[in-house]
């Protein structure tokens, strides 16, 4: 069962990143491509040899639009899974996650490329910044979420989750070290032991980084210089490194989770007024710039 479970995450894992290398050579190709249209000033475009293809308005640029759209759209399949949360036959929750981002990242570059890199006027500049800020609170609130302890599996852990976890990992160290009592092997402990601070903003959990790269190099010399066999020593260096990151998380994880809240606050309404500024330009695309009959002409 485990070793289904294994495999089932690094093929998840596999075609997600075949997804994003796909989606990144096809954003580089066309950008490569389509340079010296993109670079041409925008009242000397219409004489592109490329305008017939890669303007807004023609065959090769809604279907950039399209797809951008798409992978905007795709974005809330993350959250319908986390809805579904009881139905673990859809896939971890952290692939969807990753899925997610993606999504975030390529979505807004493709509507770029469909835009032919020109700012949007009227209600679709509305729609458009709302996306660029989707994106950047997206990356922060990326960055936020990295905070919540979790288990190996990626599964978020609860206060009191996190607090049995590591007392389980204390364990295991005593247990690999029991037969090493040497000096090092006490401070490389010490420095564990030691980890202690109170976050309190946003300012603490980007200093809290740096305390844990500190840490985790001090523990790495002190391990270095022990006594230890190699697999010891090695079967040490994870539990503590472990330790670590389970003691920031627990640590940072309540003023992480205010973050989240104020997060939600301003990313929601963003996502929401994109979407629906997004699905009235379509509407209007197909139903008065004949978006539909253009983009066909592709595959003629």
């Amino acid at each position: 069962m485990g070793t289904n479970i294994r495999w089932g995450w690094l093929f998840a894992t596999a075609l997600l990143t075949l997804f994003g290398l796909g989606l990144g050579a096809l954003f580089l190709g066309v950008t490569i491509l389509g340079g010296g249209y993109y670079l041409e000033p925008m009242d000397l475009r219409g004489d592109h040899p490329l305008n017939e293809l890669l303007s807004p308005s023609h065959s090769g640029g809604i279907a950039l639009g399209v797809l951008g759209t798409g992978l905007m759209s795709g974005m809330l399949l993350y959250t319908l899974r986390k809805w579904l949360v009881r139905l673990t036959w859809l896939g971890d929750i952290s692939h969807w996650l990753r899925f997610h981002i993606i999504c975030g990242v390529m979505g807004p570059a493709f509507i770029l490329l469909h835009m032919a890199f020109q700012l949007p006027h009227g209600m679709i500049s509305i729609g458009f910044w709302c996306m660029m800020m989707v994106a950047a609170s997206g990356v922060f609130g990326r960055y936020v979420y990295g905070y919540f302890p979790r288990m190996a599996g990626g599964r978020e852990l609860a206060y009191g989750e996190a607090m049995s976890e590591l007392a389980n990992l204390h364990a295991e160290l005593v247990a690999e070290t029991a037969n090493e009592r040497g000096d090092h092997v006490g401070r490389a402990f010490a420095t564990v032991r030691d980890f202690e601070f109170e976050a309190s903003s946003l300012f603490d959990l980007v200093r809290v980084n740096a305390q844990l790269a500190t840490r985790r190099r001090q523990v790495n010399n002190y391990l270095g210089k022990a006594d230890l066999e190699e697999s010891t020593r090695a079967q040490a260096k994870r539990t503590l490194y472990d330790q670590l990151k389970l003691k920031s998380g627990v640590e940072t994880a309540r003023v992480a989770g205010k973050l989240m809240r104020y997060w939600h606050l301003f990313h929601r309404p963003l996502a929401g007024a994109m979407y629906v500024i997004v699905a009235l330009h379509i509407l209007e695309a197909i139903l008065f710039a004949g978006a539909c009959s253009r983009l066909f002409t592709l595959f003629e």
